[in-house]
């Protein structure tokens, strides 16, 4: 639905401001990516770079597996597990 209503001069420069720092953002998480490969190659785990950067851990899990970084634990939860328990004999 549109209307009339523009946003005043002092919303654009906010909105406009977002946009920008948004984009900048996008640009640079590939190279996050990338460096996040190296680091949880060489041994930091996703939390780590999780407190470091303010992205999620499960952001970090997806790049460690992705590249067959070294797991600290076994997991908890997921299809792994799940299949896991579907191959075990029953007690």
């Amino acid at each position: 639905m549109a209307t009339d209503h523009e946003p005043s001069d002092e919303n654009q420069r906010v909105y406009a401001r977002h946009k920008r720092h948004h984009e900048a953002a996008k640009a640079e998480l590939e190279e996050v990516r990338t460096r996040a490969e190296a680091d949880l190659l060489a041994g930091s785990t996703p939390a780590e770079l999780a407190k470091l950067t303010g992205l999620s851990d499960e952001f970090f899990r997806r790049i460690a597996r992705k590249v067959g970084a070294e797991r600290k634990r076994e997991p908890t939860v997921g299809r792994e597990v799940e299949a896991k328990r579907a191959s075990e004999p029953e007690a």
